[in-house]
């Protein structure tokens, strides 16, 4: 079974005190080489690309909810060519580290942002949202007082998330299967974040959301939206 939880935590710490920095990396995402969003990134980019073709949706603008290692968003930027990227994580190492990346430093796109994303605020997005988001494999890791206001934030600030988060099941079926846990995460059921979602989100396609806070909807058939 490849991992889908391992990318980056975007609250202070995780469910064990501790804060997302070299430990973290090391023990929990290690080589990223079975990590859903990493080794594959390129796949997840010229998939939504052709679905977003399909759909006729533009995208120039992306933000990185939690980039950590900065895979699935370079992919993202390589194959979109958006002219303005958002890109928050709580992780200094990872702030750090995406900064020295080269294919950042070579542009003018790029806003990289250090803060939770419970702190983080974008008045600007508020009222011009970026057409694409992604949180790939975060929420886990963010407790749930802070839940409610991280998924409101996100709906208003992107017309489409680009989504993924381990259920409970997810983390049995890991332990079993690949002897892993990890003890930075909260493990919670889908019907949990399914309810927690659903005042701002919709399931439009697999691994996408489109917010309700969308005025013009690119996915308006009713069928497929969840």
């Amino acid at each position: 079974m490849k991992r889908f939880l391992t990318r980056t935590a975007v609250g202070g710490t995780g469910k064990n005190g501790k804060k997302f920095e070299s430990e973290y990396w090391k023990e929990i995402y290690g080589s990223g080489l079975d990590v859903d969003g990493s080794y594959n990134a390129k796949q997840h980019a010229a998939y939504l690309h052709s679905l977003f073709q399909l759909m006729e949706i533009p995208v120039y603008k992306i933000a990185d909810f939690g980039f950590g290692k900065g895979i699935l968003l370079r992919e993202f930027v390589r194959t979109f060519a958006p002219v303005k990227v958002y890109a928050v994580d709580a992780s200094e190492e990872a702030y750090i580290d995406l900064q020295k990346k080269d294919w950042v430093k070579k542009s003018d796109k790029f806003q990289i942002i250090h803060s939770t994303l419970e702190d983080i605020k974008f008045p600007k997005l508020e009222k011009e949202p970026v057409d694409l988001g992604i949180c790939n494999s975060v929420l886990q890791y963010l407790p749930d007082s802070v839940l409610p206001i991280v998924i409101e934030k996100m709906a208003k600030y992107c017309n489409y998330l680009y989504f993924t988060v381990p259920t409970k099941s997810d983390y049995f079926e890991m332990r079993r299967e690949m002897k892993f846990h990890d003890p930075y995460a909260f493990e919670r059921t889908q019907k949990f974040y399914r309810k927690a979602l659903s005042r701002d989100f919709e399931i439009v396609s697999y691994n996408l959301l489109q917010s309700k806070w969308l005025g013009e909807k690119g996915f308006k058939e009713e069928f497929f939206r969840n």
